[in-house]
C-alpha cells in the first residue's frame, strides 16, 4: 500500500476518529489537536515503514491519539497550583457528532444480532447498551457475579472475535465499544 492509498484510507476514517476523541477527550480543540498530531506521527511512521498493516491505519492512528491524550493528561497532572476551577453552568460548545456516532450505534445493533448465542446478546445489551447494574442482570438471569464475570468475558470474546471476521482488530473493538455501545 502506498502513501496515497493510506492518505485516502485515512480521509474516510477522519471523522469517526475526531468523533471518538471529542468524546473522550470531552474537548473539541484537544481532540482536533490531538488528531493533527496523531496523524502526523502516523504518517511518519509508515514512512519510515514502521506500521505493519497499513489496512488498519484508522486504529493506528487512534491509538496513537490516545497515547497523545495520556500523555497530555498526565502533564496536566503534574502541574501543581496552576488548576482552575470551570463554573459547571457555563454552557456546553456544540461537539455534535450524531451522524457519526449514530453510525456506529446501527453497526453495534447488527453485530449483537449476529451473535449465535442469545444470552450472549442479552448480556452485553442489558449491561452496555442499557447500562443496567451487573447485580440487577444476575439477579434476573439466576447468575452468581463470579458467572457474571466469566460469561461476560466470553461474550466480548465472541463479539471480538465477530469483529475480527468482519477486518476489524482488537484495537478497533475498544473504539466500537466506546462510541457504539456508549450511542446506542
Amino acid at each position: 500500500m502506498n502513501r496515497e492509498a493510506v492518505e485516502r484510507l485515512i480521509a474516510t476514517e477522519y471523522q469517526g476518529l475526531l468523533a471518538l476523541l471529542r468524546r473522550t477527550a470531552q474537548d473539541p480543540q484537544l481532540a482536533a489537536d490531538l488528531l493533527n498530531d496523531a496523524l502526523v506521527t502516523t504518517l511518519g511512521k509508515f514512512d519510515s515503514g514502521r506500521v505493519e498493516d497499513p489496512s488498519h491505519i484508522g486504529g493506528y492512528v487512534f491509538q496513537v491519539a490516545m497515547n497523545l491524550l495520556r500523555n497530555h493528561k498526565r502533564k496536566f497532572s503534574e502541574r501543581t497550583g496552576k488548576r482552575v476551577e470551570v463554573d459547571e453552568n457555563l454552557p456546553a460548545s456544540d461537539t455534535s457528532t450524531d451522524g457519526v456516532e449514530e453510525i456506529w450505534a446501527q453497526r453495534v445493533r447488527r453485530m449483537l444480532t449476529e451473535l449465535p448465542s442469545a444470552r450472549d446478546r442479552e448480556l452485553l445489551k442489558r449491561f452496555y447498551l442499557d447500562e443496567e447494574e451487573k447485580e440487577s442482570i444476575c439477579s434476573s438471569m439466576k447468575l452468581a457475579p463470579l458467572m457474571f464475570d466469566k460469561v461476560i468475558f466470553r461474550a466480548k470474546k465472541r463479539m471480538l472475535s465477530l469483529l475480527e471476521s468482519q477486518g476489524l482488530r482488537k484495537s478497533d473493538f475498544f473504539s466500537f465499544l466506546l462510541v457504539g455501545f456508549a450511542a446506542a
